[in-house]
C-alpha cells in the first residue's frame, strides 16, 4: 500500500515540477520582451499581460490556438512541444513515477492545471474544453511513456516474447526497418534545416525591411527572433516539402514553389521575410526534385551493405550451399525496406499535419503544406530509392552468378582439351629425337670439310621368318653354306 502511495505522490509531484518550470520559464522570457518592447516603444506598460499571455502560449504549444480581435493563431511552435515533452520525460524518470498510478496521479493534475489556465486565459480559444484537455493529455502521455516504456518490465516480458517467437533474422529485419526509416526522415529534417539557413542568409534584407517598417529598435528585433525560433520545426518542414517539390502556401495571399514564389499583402511578420523565390535554375530544380531519391539510394545501400546492417555479399552466390541462403538474403531486405517506406510516410503524414495551422479566419485561414501532396513528394521518391538499392545489390548478385556459371562451363572445356595433348606428347618426344639426331648430324657436317659425294645403294631385304632363321643357324653348325640372301653394298 505504502509504495501505491508513493506512486500517486510521485505522479502528482512529475506533473506539477513540470509545469511549474516550463510556464516560469516561459513568463519570463514574456515578460522580458514585452519590458523591452514597452520600453522602446514608449507606449502603455505590456508587461500587464504577462500571465496571460503566457498561459496562451502554454496551451498553443499543446496544440490549442487563440484568437484576438486581429489575428488568430493556431501554429503550434513545434520546438516547445519538443521541450515540453523532453521536460516531462526527464522529472517522470528523475522522481522514479514511472508506475501505472504515477500516470493517473499525474495525468490528472496535468489535466486539472489546463483546464485553470483555460478558464483564467482572457484570450478567445479556439478549440473546445474536450479538445483541449485531449491535446494536453496527450502530450503529457507521450512524455510519460519517453520515460516509463524503456526500463519497464512489461517491455522486457514483450522483448522475451518476441524472441521466442521470432527468429533472430526477422528481428534484425524489423530493426533494420526502423533505423532505416529514422535515418532518412532524420536526413529530410537536417535538408530542410540547411534550407531554411539558406534561406535566411539569402533574404535577411527582407527581415529587417520588414523590421523598420514595423518600428522596431534593436532590443525588440534580437528577442522577437528569438521568439520565433520556436517556429523553426515548421519552417524545417515546409522547407522539405519546397524542396521536393510540392510547396507550401500563407492562406491565399502566397504560394512558394520551387517554380513560383509569389506573394501579395503578406501580414507584417519578420519571419515571413525568409520566406523563398522561385528557383530559376533548371540544374537546381533538378538537383533539389531528385534529393529524396538520392538519400535513400544511399541509405539503403550502406543498410544492405555494412556490418551494422544486413552485411550482403553478392560474392556468395558462387558457392552451390549458399545460394538456397542467399535468396533469403535479398527477401528480408525487400521486407526491411518496404517498412520504411511505409514509416517514412506515415511518419511524413503526421509532421506535415502538426506543422500545418492559421492566421487568420478568412484568407489566412490555412498556413502550411498540402499534406497529401507533400507525403506524396517525400513517400515515392523514397520508395523508389529503397527499390533501386535492393536492385543494384540483386543486379550485382546476377553478374556474379553468370561470370561464376560461365567460368564453370569453361573449366571442363579446358580440362577435356588439354588430355589428348598430354597423350600425344610420346609420340612426340619419339619423334623428335631423329630431327635431333639429324641436327647433329649436319652440324658435324658444317663444321668438318666437305667430301666428294658418294652414292650408296642399300638393298634391304625382307625380314627372314623364325624357320629360315633356324635353317641357317644349323647350316652353320655344319659348317655348310646357307642359301639365305644377303645384304651388299657397291661403293661408287
Amino acid at each position: 500500500m505504502k509504495a501505491v502511495i508513493r506512486q500517486w505522490v510521485r505522479g502528482a509531484l512529475a506533473a506539477l515540477a513540470s509545469m511549474a518550470i516550463y510556464a516560469i520559464a516561459l513568463g519570463c522570457y514574456v515578460a522580458l520582451m514585452l519590458l523591452v518592447i514597452s520600453m522602446e516603444e514608449g507606449g502603455e506598460n505590456l508587461t500587464t499581460g504577462t500571465t496571460g499571455l503566457t498561459k496562451a502560449v502554454v496551451l498553443l504549444s499543446e496544440g490549442s490556438g487563440f484568437a484576438t480581435d486581429s489575428v488568430t493563431l493556431t501554429i503550434t511552435p513545434l520546438l516547445l512541444t519538443i521541450l515540453l515533452i523532453w521536460l516531462i520525460a526527464t522529472l517522470v524518470a528523475r522522481l522514479k513515477a514511472t508506475g501505472p498510478h504515477a500516470l493517473v496521479t499525474g495525468l490528472l493534475v496535468w489535466l486539472a492545471l489546463n483546464e485553470w489556465f483555460r478558464q483564467s486565459v482572457h484570450l478567445s480559444l479556439v478549440d473546445d474544453q474536450w479538445i483541449t484537455l485531449l491535446k494536453a493529455g496527450t502530450v503529457f502521455l507521450l512524455g510519460f511513456l519517453c520515460a516509463a516504456v524503456p526500463g519497464s518490465d512489461k517491455l522486457k516480458d514483450l522483448m522475451v516474447w518476441i524472441r521466442k517467437q521470432s527468429s533472430a533474422k526477422v528481428r534484425h529485419c524489423l530493426k533494420t526497418g526502423v533505423a532505416v526509416a529514422a535515418i532518412i526522415l532524420g536526413l529530410y529534417l537536417l535538408i530542410g534545416l540547411i534550407t531554411v539557413i539558406v534561406w535566411t542568409v539569402r533574404n535577411h534584407t527582407a527581415v529587417v525591411s520588414v523590421f523598420e517598417m514595423s518600428g522596431m529598435e534593436t532590443g525588440s528585433r534580437i528577442l522577437t527572433t528569438l521568439a520565433m525560433i520556436i517556429w523553426l520545426p515548421n519552417l524545417m518542414l515546409w522547407a522539405v516539402s519546397w524542396l521536393f517539390g510540392s510547396g507550401f502556401a500563407i492562406g491565399d495571399v502566397a504560394s512558394f514553389t520551387l517554380w513560383v514564389g509569389q506573394s501579395k499583402d503578406l501580414p507584417a511578420v519578420p519571419a515571413f521575410g525568409i520566406l523563398p523565390e522561385a528557383v530559376s535554375s533548371e540544374l537546381w530544380r533538378t538537383i533539389a526534385l531528385n534529393t529524396p531519391f538520392a538519400v535513400a539510394t544511399l541509405v539503403g545501400l550502406l543498410a544492405l551493405f555494412l556490418p551494422a546492417g544486413f552485411r550482403y555479399r553478392p560474392i556468395s552466390v558462387r558457392s552451390d550451399s549458399d545460394r538456397r541462403a542467399m535468396v533469403l538474403d535479398l527477401a528480408y531486405p525487400a521486407g526491411a525496406f518496404c517498412l520504411s517506406a511505409g514509416l517514412v510516410s506515415l511518419g511524413s503524414t503526421v509532421l506535415f499535419a502538426l506543422s500545418n495551422g492559421s492566421l487568420g479566419q478568412h484568407r489566412l485561414a490555412h498556413v502550411g503544406v498540402s499534406v497529401m501532396a507533400s507525403t506524396r513528394a517525400v513517400g515515392h521518391p523514397t520508395a523508389l530509392g529503397l527499390a533501386t538499392a535492393w536492385l543494384v545489390a540483386l543486379i550485382g548478385t546476377a553478374l556474379v552468378f553468370s561470370v561464376g556459371w560461365i567460368a564453370e562451363r569453361l573449366h571442363p572445356s579446358r580440362t577435356s582439351g588439354a588430355a589428348p595433348a598430354n597423350g600425344s606428347a610420346g609420340d612426340g618426344d619419339t619423334a623428335a629425337k631423329p630431327g635431333a639426331d639429324g641436327q647433329r648430324k649436319r652440324a658435324k657436317r658444317d663444321g668438318a670439310p666437305r667430301k666428294p659425294r658418294q652414292s650408296v645403294y642399300v638393298q634391304s631385304q625382307p625380314k627372314p621368318s623364325k624357320s629360315q632363321s633356324t635353317t641357317k643357324e644349323e647350316q652353320d653348325d655344319k659348317h655348310e653354306p646357307a642359301d639365305t640372301s644377303s645384304t651388299g653394298f657397291r661403293l661408287s
